[in-house]
């Protein structure tokens, strides 16, 4: 089942969509939040929900893994299964300078035969010239075969990324090639593994590859897993 929510995962969202979180295969009370960002004007939360139905939320605290408060909620998707879009301003409630993220949950779900076809994508924003974008890392509350997959990265040929995360039971993680030249003849997964828990990996990158993205799969037969992750360029 995970090999169908890696394929589905790697086609989520369009080549070059930086800062895009997508996830796919939802399980019932999955949930996925965005990294921060840091904004002194508040921020937008833009996206959609598709075949099933949740609840989006904007936290808001004065530092990464700070206390939250929950300043948006609105409901995600639709009970007909269509594709539902979220453009939502969230204006600062109070002054000065907070990290934020954004959240969905899934309530219901549904399936094709035995696997999930709900899914979502989302990117948190900032008008601010201030703004400071992709801190602290992507986090998830996985069933088996959801996927969550985090911002993705740009690089130059080259490149040496690396993949350091936290799981709370056996995760599949990979880096997805999201873009690449003409001449690439390579695997569309940079790296491919499974774990029993974290993982904290290097991967020097073809040089034909642009970008990139890291994912993770819930790889566990009953109950979720809790994962927390980063990518992050070494040289």
């Amino acid at each position: 089942m995970a090999s169908i929510a890696l394929m589905l995962a790697a086609a989520a969202a369009p080549a070059g969509a930086a800062g895009i979180a997508t996830g796919q295969t939802l399980g019932v009370g999955d949930v996925r939040c965005t990294d921060y960002v840091q904004s002194d004007n508040g921020v937008r939360l833009t996206g959609f929900f598709t075949n099933g139905t949740g609840e989006w939320t904007v936290l808001r605290s004065s530092a990464v893994g700070g206390a939250e408060t929950v300043v948006f909620s609105a409901a995600a998707g639709s009970p007909s299964g269509a594709q539902t879009p979220i453009d939502r301003t969230v204006a600062p409630t109070a002054p000065g300078t907070f990290v934020y993220r954004a959240c969905v949950v899934a309530k219901k779900i549904m399936k094709y035969s035995v696997f999930s076809i709900t899914h979502y994508q989302m990117l948190l924003t900032s008008t601010s010239p201030t703004a400071v974008t992709d801190l602290g890392p992507e986090t998830a509350t996985l069933s088996t075969s959801a996927t969550a997959c985090g911002d993705r990265t740009a690089v130059t040929p080259g490149t040496t990324v690396r993949l350091a995360g936290t799981g709370t039971g056996r995760t599949q993680w990979f880096i997805s090639v999201t873009g690449n030249t003409n001449n690439y003849e390579g695997n569309w997964a940079a790296l491919l593994t499974t774990t029993d828990g974290g993982i904290d990996q290097t991967v020097a990158l073809d040089p034909e590859i642009t970008e990139v993205t890291a994912c993770a799969v819930g790889f566990v037969t009953t109950g979720r897993i809790t994962v927390s992750y980063e990518l992050s360029i070494v040289s």
